[in-house]
């Protein structure tokens, strides 16, 4: 799927224009041109949006990151750096913008439908499946990401499901993603950029990190995004 130059130069204008007044003063120029400037073409099929890989042969959406917490109730399975550490299983290296320009390049759309945490209404928008991979002794290991976390009540890994591209809210002239750095929640939350279609995603005592699995904190992962439309 070829990627329009309009499209292009629409999201290369956004991307600069959620930041605030005071967040532009404090960038140096080299941050301004990474922001303003974060599209770069790899080859044929594969773009850059930042630290972002898209792949649109595939319609795949590549993060790296690292294992964040080992053991400990979560919220989330995955935010960038400087979001809720304290509950979430993997801390990815992304600005949360740039993993939603891609997702909007894949061609999927969001509704969002939740308007505060722990909102009982199921999330909307278009479906993704997430897998995680890591390397031990030269050897990879890809799981679901649900198998990351564990269900208290079922007492099993979390039931495979596909996750909500909900695209997070503008509050104020700010997206909310960038500032929460919420990525993918367990629990639901109107400002993360996927979240968890299933019952319990009302429920932020449900989850917890899947001990018998989680690799130790700091392993690097890969995150792969794929969508399912």
């Amino acid at each position: 799927m070829p990627i329009s130059l309009l499209l292009l130069t629409f999201s290369l204008f956004f991307s600069f224009s959620v930041l605030t007044a005071q967040e532009k003063t404090n960038l140096t120029k080299q941050d301004t041109a990474a922001v303003s400037n974060p599209i770069q073409k790899i080859d044929e099929f594969r773009y850059k949006i930042g630290n972002v890989i898209l792949d649109s042969k595939r319609r795949e959406i590549m993060l790296q990151g690292a294992v964040n917490m080992e053991k400990g109730v979560v919220e989330l399975l995955a935010c960038a750096q400087g979001g809720k550490l304290h509950e979430t299983v993997l801390v990815i290296d992304a600005v949360p913008y740039h993993l939603q320009v891609a997702l909007l390049l894949l061609g999927l759309q969001y509704k969002g439908g939740l308007e505060y945490q722990g909102d009982a209404r199921t999330p909307q928008g278009d479906s993704v499946e997430v897998y995680v991979t890591w390397s031990k002794n030269g050897k990879d290991t890809t799981v679901r990401g649900e198998d990351l976390v564990w269900d208290v009540k079922a007492a099993s890994s979390m039931e495979h499901t596909s996750w909500i591209f909900v695209g997070s809210k503008m509050v104020e002239g700010r997206f909310m993603a960038d500032q929460e750095k919420s990525l993918i929640t367990t629990y639901h939350d109107p400002f993360t950029i996927f979240d968890n279609p299933l019952q319990g995603g009302a429920n932020d005592e449900l989850y917890k990190v899947n001990e018998q699995l989680v690799p130790p904190k700091g392993t690097p992962v890969t995150v792969s995004i794929k969508a399912l439309k």
